[in-house]
């Protein structure tokens, strides 16, 4: 009996191809379903400067404070001082009271427009950028199923964003203790509280935070598949975030702006004052849910259709 250079006897399947009844290799099928696998994804991004560089900013940001409070020096820490104002004015007056007190600053400075700007930057480029590099149709003859390559990049920028979230508030914190000491969170016009209750207190507030972005994050995967430049995904994300909260200024709109994306986007102070009032944080996450479903069905029904040339 004669055997082929592949080792295999004359006659036998080829591995990969399909057997009498249609059905491809079983083998096949197996790397077909292991392509784009998140690890190499991440190692991707990882790769990239801009990955690295919005990392290395919020790894940063807490020494960048702290230098800034530093050169201002102490602000006044009456009680006047700190109960005029809103959470943030109030915070700053007491910032450098602990360290519990200055990393729930650096969480009010930062919760807002700048971690939207990062989201839509790991969002926008999720597709886009693989369509501008003209990578995006060999990615997908891996072969990989789109929405799968879809849901691989989505795992990782959000895996990317909730990293570099708590790399902050542990930053934060590990610089305002070593330069305040290790006390609890100072509530403006309120008391000061107990070094583990902070802890806590600053853990829900960063988990908040991440889910105050969802919205974010639906619209900037709907964006990159929708846009081939990665520029115009993140620019849409931020066009909306800066439409949004110029909306919800309006008084007269009532309770229409309950459903602006932003609406809830300062519910993570909850956690930061005393007493503290969960229904604001339920609604915060309950409405960055539903826009991360609506704006995600959108992108993945989208990405299937889309004819992808180049």
């Amino acid at each position: 009996m004669s055997i082929r250079s592949d080792g295999r006897a004359p006659g036998a399947p080829d591995a990969g191809a399909p057997d009498a009844s249609g059905a491809p290799d079983a083998a096949a099928a197996r790397r077909g379903r292991g392509a784009m696998p998140f690890r190499v994804e991440l190692a991707r991004q990882l790769s990239q400067w801009r990955v690295r560089i919005v990392l290395l900013i919020l790894v940063l940001l807490p020494v960048i404070v702290r230098v800034a409070l530093l050169i201002g020096g102490a602000p006044p820490t009456n009680s006047s001082a700190a109960s005029s104002g809103g959470t943030a004015s109030a915070l700053v007056a007491l910032a450098q009271a602990s360290g519990g007190t200055f990393t729930a600053f650096v969480l009010q400075l930062t919760q807002g427009f700048l971690m939207t700007l990062i989201a839509a930057l790991l969002y926008g480029d999720m597709i886009a950028g693989e369509a501008s590099r003209s990578t995006l149709k060999y990615l997908l003859t891996i072969p990989v199923p789109r929405l799968r390559l879809l849901a691989v990049k989505v795992a990782v920028a959000s895996t990317l964003l909730v990293v570099g979230l708590v790399a902050l508030t542990l930053v934060a914190l590990v610089v305002g203790v070593l330069s305040y000491g290790p006390g609890g969170i100072h509530v403006p016009g309120g008391p000061v509280l107990g070094l583990a209750d902070s802890l806590g207190r600053l853990g829900l507030a960063t988990a908040t935070g991440a889910a105050v972005l969802l919205w974010a994050a639906g619209l900037g995967t709907l964006l990159t598949v929708v846009s081939n430049s990665p520029l115009a995904a993140a620019g849409g994300v931020v066009l909306v975030s800066i439409l949004s909260r110029l909306l919800d200024s309006i008084p007269t709109l009532g309770d229409l702006r309950v459903v602006l994306p932003t609406h809830y986007s300062t519910a993570f102070s909850q956690f930061l004052t005393a007493p503290t009032d969960l229904a604001p944080v339920a609604a915060a996450v309950l409405s960055g849910l539903l826009w991360a479903l609506v704006f995600g069905a959108a992108a993945a029904w989208w990405f299937q259709r889309k004819d992808i040339s180049s």
